[in-house]
């Protein structure tokens, strides 16, 4: 079978220490260059977001599949995250999000049996495509992914009213590509904000817009917590 997975997104930290000579020094001499300690390797993991359109009809039977396969991948070696999402403003548009320690725990997974037996149940219900991430790349086109979690299911009912209103204001802004609120099938507190801009002053006017400085901060004021990451396409 031919692999789907196959895009590598590799997301790295780089921590930098300096060290100190504190010892003394002949005042003839200058002082002595302090050595560099070497920088330390950074962590590498992979990150895919697979879309997956279906016709709203087959929305629930793709969300069935996704429950079958999300618990077997999260007992796969290497495992860190496996979920999918539904959008909140299109019927029948799912995400499917995972993240793997290296690419060889990703391979194991993609010859695995729930895989090779529930991905192409997906496939032949829509259109499933790949997007791989990296903070390495040097395009200039912007993703973010936006994590919001809910305190409860009014707080998550005022965040996604909410967000909708931000949705199809946003998607009015010069720049924009694709803006959206999704919900995890599987964690119902979960929520992403999904946005993708043509480039950094794109991004810039946006969040300078009177949408986004009214309904953010709202949103943060309903949320339990928010986190960000962003990469270049």
């Amino acid at each position: 079978m031919k692999k789907i997975f196959m895009g590598v997104a590799l997301m790295s930290v780089a921590f930098m220490t300096a060290c100190s000579n504190k010892g003394n020094q002949q005042e003839a001499a200058p002082a002595a260059e302090p050595a560099a300690e070497p920088v330390a390797e950074a962590p590498a993991f992979i990150r895919l977001n697979a879309p997956l359109v279906v016709t709203a009809d087959k929305a629930g039977a793709a969300i069935e599949l996704a429950r079958q396969l999300i618990p077997a991948s999260l007992k796969d070696a290497g495992a860190m995250e496996y979920d999918m999402f539904q959008s909140e403003t299109r019927p029948g548009w799912l995400l499917i999000y995972e993240t793997w320690k290296d690419q060889a725990s990703l391979d194991a997974h993609s010859a695995t049996s729930h895989f090779t037996t529930i991905v192409p149940q997906m496939q032949a219900l829509g259109e499933l495509s790949i997007d791989a991430l990296t903070p390495e790349a040097k395009g200039t086109t912007i993703r973010i992914n936006c994590h919001v979690q809910a305190k409860d299911e009014a707080s998550k009912a005022q965040i996604i009213a909410k967000a909708k209103e931000l949705v199809a204001a946003s998607l009015k802004d010069s720049g924009v590509i694709e803006y959206d609120i999704l919900s995890s099938v599987t964690r119902p507190m979960e929520l992403m904000i999904y946005e993708t801009w043509k480039d950094q002053p794109s991004l810039d006017a946006h969040s300078a817009s009177a949408h986004f400085t009214r309904l953010v901060p709202e949103i943060q004021g309903l949320a339990a917590g928010m986190s960000i990451e962003t990469f270049l396409k």
